[in-house]
């Protein structure tokens, strides 16, 4: 006979086995007793799911929503303005005669204000904004638009259209203001956020749009078109979306710090597909000086110009480089010359930065500052030496320069100017700037380019040039002798 133990009071055997009916018992005793000591259990092991108050969950939600992105766009937020720039434009009414009775029949003009928008970032308690020049090209009206609401008028304090930067003021009081971070310090993969009006006021709203994304690449070059004066150099490239109407805003780190200002966008489609860029704020630091010093920002000369080493033009010259920029011609009475520098050096690294590309030169020595010294390695005949150079002020800057009523600033061309352009000839006068919306705007002059004659009369300077300018009358057709880019050609005009 089988013997199973089974539990009694006397704690012996018992010689009687259970039957279905007890088994069943006892199971289900074992499951629920089982069952409510794990229930303890866990009770014990995990007691703040159970006890934990409503308040305390709901605060540690907030806190885990307040990422990297949200505390720099409260930092930076509130800094960030909406720029609207009244323009006066002149419109022109053409017609399919215009080619043949164009002359006798000038086409209809007529003046429209147009209004255009932008955004900026107070970098000053002063009230001083840092934007895009072209947010604010040819304003006749800057209004600014704070996130409060409060509307105020801005002043063009300066501007600099090879580096695309503008300054603007407005007088306020207890204004917010951005911080500005270190765009040498900075990290592929990164984040950045970008801040600014796209669009406008799509809903009435003066609070801008953040949108976030990484530092994409750094030090982007992008080719220069014809005629462009703007220079884009070392670039940082985002994918943070930026959209028409960001321009000018600022690209700021994890941290709130501006670390860009907002510029354009490659896009096939005129909305973002990922691909903006800013310009390092480093180099705006430097415009912001000159500009609120100066007023305009203060062009150092060198006087030397560069080219490209290529491997063929390497070989050609046995140098030991395959790379880099060499000199090919100085300017007369320069500071390049002053201070040693040769035809044929090959300039290897200014202040300690190597100089591997055109680009790389370029920037280098837009930064440098007239009356600071700036250390150029140069190699001569196979040894490398240090030059001290001083650069000056553009002699264009200093040359003796007259405005008058077509628009155009215009200064005489002597024997620094013509080697600083690349004249042959000392004739004319070389135009400085061209008024936004004026006649000289109309007629399609530029920057640089050379008036050596109106109508029959030969110009020597800028004696002769005021002379003949106020002989002239309303309606009177004159033709210009214009020289551009070593071409001449004539140019009629209607005053």
């Amino acid at each position: 006979m089988h013997i199973r133990r089974a539990f009694n009071p006397s704690g012996k055997l018992s010689k009687r086995g259970f039957d279905a009916s007890e088994w069943r018992a006892f199971s289900i005793v074992a499951v629920s007793t089982t069952i409510l000591l794990l229930a303890v259990l866990g009770a014990t092991a995990y007691p703040t799911e159970v006890s934990q108050p409503q308040g305390d969950r709901s605060e540690q939600v907030s806190l885990s929503r307040k990422n990297a992105i949200v505390n720099a766009a409260e930092k930076a937020g509130p800094a960030v303005v909406n720029v609207t720039v009244t323009q006066t434009r002149i419109v022109r009414e053409r017609s399919i005669f215009d080619d043949f009775w164009g002359f006798y029949f000038p086409p209809r003009e007529y003046r429209r204000q147009v209004q255009s928008m932008g955004s900026g970032v107070i970098f000053s308690p002063e009230g001083y904004i840092l934007t895009n020049e072209h947010v604010v090209h040819g304003a006749t009206e800057i209004r600014v638009t704070l996130t409060s609401g409060e509307e105020y008028e801005g002043n063009l304090v300066g501007f600099d259209e090879a580096t695309d930067l503008a300054v603007i003021r407005i007088e306020g009081e207890n204004l917010p203001c951005a911080r500005l971070g270190d765009s040498d310090d900075l990290l592929i993969g990164e984040w950045a956020i970008a801040i600014g009006n796209p669009f406008g006021y799509l809903l009435d709203d003066p609070n801008p749009t953040v949108t976030a994304g990484v530092i994409s690449a750094l030090n982007r070059d992008i080719k220069r078109e014809a005629g462009q004066y703007k220079y884009y150099r070392k670039l940082i490239q985002t994918d943070a979306a930026i959209n028409p109407g960001n321009s000018g805003g600022p690209l700021v780190n994890a941290d709130g710090e501006v670390i860009g200002i907002n510029a354009f966008i490659f896009t096939s489609s005129r909305g973002s597909e990922g691909i903006g860029f800013a310009i390092p704020i480093n180099r705006a630091k430097v415009v912001i000086r000159d500009l609120l010093e100066y007023g305009e920002v203060v062009k150092p000369w060198i006087g030397v110009h560069v080219q490209r080493i290529t491997p063929v033009l390497a070989q050609s010259l046995g140098l030991p480089v395959r790379s880099g920029v060499i000199v090919a011609d100085l300017e007369l009475s320069s500071p390049a010359e002053k201070g040693g520098v040769r035809r044929g050096d090959v300039i290897l690294s200014v202040e300690g930065e190597k100089i591997n590309r055109l680009s790389d030169w370029e920037l280098t020595t837009s930064l440098a500052r007239a009356g600071e010294e700036i250390d150029l390695e140069i190699l001569r005949q196979g040894k490398k030496q240090t030059l001290t150079i001083v650069p000056e002020k553009s002699p264009i800057q200093v040359s003796d320069r007259s405005a008058d009523k077509l628009g155009l600033v215009v200064s005489s061309v002597d024997r620094v100017i013509a080697s600083h352009l690349g004249l042959e000839s000392r004739e004319g006068v070389v135009v400085l700037s061209v008024a936004a919306n004026s006649p000289a705007e109309r007629w399609g002059l530029e920057k640089g380019d050379v008036i050596q004659q109106i109508g029959r009369y030969r110009i020597n300077g800028i004696n002769d040039y005021n002379r003949l300018l106020k002989s002239l009358r309303p309606g009177d057709k004159i033709s210009l002798l214009i020289k551009r880019h070593g071409r001449l050609f004539f140019m009629t005009v209607q005053v």
